[in-house]
């Protein structure tokens, strides 16, 4: 009871660490910075609020000549070239200050288009991309052409384009846009929309798209973009989970501890969050009242938390995944390939009248084959086991005994040449059993032998 309490002491004593300027909820329909001169500029009717954001005091509050239906809350601010403009929210049409009046630049006939868009200022134009409009979304980058004043489509080089979206985030680095989040209206459900999760890049040069990955940020679309003179970097905001800093060209995000204060700022309303020369600022809506407040960023942003990755590349990764896979099958398959290789490197195959071991080979008579055949089967024979084999009745003992000495030689004299040796293959010792046996046997260290048919 005691903890909650304190939060709540802390929640609502919060706001008095910074600055605060009070105006009633009606007195701000549209709200830009002028960074260059440290103004904040608060329109609302017929009438402008100048804002000293570095004393934080009302500075002026001005009448100005507006044309005919012309509301602010219609119309969202951009500067260029150190002119505030204003763009139709949900058409072409743009204003312009001259002096005290708003004049129309632009010569667009343009109504209901691009609402909701990303709205940005590069080399002197203005570009909406994305947006909503009769019951469909678009993924349309336009702007407005410097020369004829009306609003032109870029056409795309890349064949892969985002999908149509609206309400996204976006930024604008020197080189690219890159957009995520938003909406996208279902292509068979119009009165339906789905959330847009994926990350894009778009080089001006090359006017081609380039799909990054899949968003890797909770509920984004609850996060808002701080207006801030953001570069490589950006912050987004949300009221119930906090403050995020995101490297779009790093594919970092950067996440801060829960602040109490948070709480206090009226991002549901629509209202801009700013942050210029080391301080943020923000409306918090009171009952009737709209407390615009200045807090240090040392008081905003807490302590860094963790980070993690703005996108990850689901087909990058299954092509890695993939990859690994076909890598793994290919070596593998090269090592069973080495080591059929190898094996077939050293077997010595025995036909019925030759031998052959890569690529060498010698005939052999039929008596060295019968020999030899016997040996691999056997594995050790004697002398007179040898003899009995190749015998011939017509011929004496001592006569079969020299044919015998000449067929052992004859095979070893082949061994040698095909195995490549020097060593008689075929080797004689006395028997361990009676010594005055001699036993014959095939020895070839390190090479299989077959018998093939």
């Amino acid at each position: 009871m005691f903890k909650k309490r304190l939060f709540l002491f802390l929640l609502f004593s919060l706001p008095v660490l910074g600055q605060e300027i009070v105006f009633k909820i009606s007195d701000q329909e549209l709200t830009t910075l002028d960074k260059e001169k440290g103004l904040l500029l608060q329109f609302s009717g017929d009438s402008l609020t100048t804002i000293d954001i570095e004393a934080f005091k009302i500075k002026s509050k001005t009448a100005l000549k507006l044309p005919p239906e012309f509301t602010f809350i219609d119309y969202r601010p951009i500067w260029q070239n150190k002119a505030l403009l204003f763009t139709e929210k949900d058409g072409g049409k743009v204003y312009a200050f001259e002096n005290d009046s708003l004049i129309r630049i632009d010569r667009s006939d343009i109504v209901h288009w691009q609402s909701f868009s990303s709205l940005f200022n590069r080399n002197d134009s203005i570009y909406k991309y994305g947006g909503y409009a009769y019951w469909t979304t678009s993924n349309a980058l336009t702007y407005l052409n410097p020369i004829s004043k009306g609003w032109e489509v870029i056409s795309f080089k890349s064949k892969e384009v985002p999908q149509s979206a609206y309400n996204q985030i976006h930024h604008l680095g020197k080189s690219d846009l890159f957009i995520f989040g938003g909406y996208h209206v279902n292509d068979h459900d119009r009165l339906n929309y789905i959330h847009v999760n994926a990350v894009w890049s778009y080089h001006f040069k090359s006017k081609s798209w380039k799909y990054l990955g899949e968003c890797d940020i909770k509920d984004i679309a609850s996060y808002k973009k701080i207006n801030g003179d953001f570069k490589e970097t950006f912050e987004v905001f949300s009221a119930q989970r906090g403050l995020i800093k995101i490297d779009p060209y790093n594919n970092i995000v950067t996440y801060y501890k829960e602040n109490p204060l948070y709480f206090n700022v009226a991002i549901s309303q629509n209202l801009p969050v700013f942050k210029h020369n080391g301080f943020y600022y923000y409306y918090n809506s009171n009952d009737q009242d709209l407390v615009f407040t200045k807090v240090a960023e040392s008081k905003f942003v807490p302590k860094e938390t963790n980070s993690g990755a703005l996108f990850v590349n689901k087909t990058n990764k299954y092509l890695l995944l993939g990859t690994s896979i076909f890598l793994i099958f290919t070596l593998g398959l090269f090592w069973w390939l080495l080591k059929k290789t190898k094996k077939k490197k050293k077997t010595l195959l025995v036909f019925e009248h030759k031998i052959s071991l890569n690529k060498k080979e010698t005939f052999l008579e039929p008596e060295e084959h019968l020999i030899l055949k016997t040996l691999i089967s056997k594995k050790t024979l004697e002398s007179a086991q040898l003899i009995s084999l190749i015998y011939n009745e017509n011929l004496t003992k001592s006569h079969n005994e020299k044919i015998k000495n000449n067929l052992i030689e004859s095979l070893n004299l082949k061994l040698s040449y095909v195995l490549g040796v020097e060593k008689t293959p075929i080797v004689s010792e006395k028997s361990l059993e009676d010594k005055r046996i001699r036993v014959y046997s095939l020895k070839v260290p390190q090479i299989i032998v077959r018998l093939e048919k």
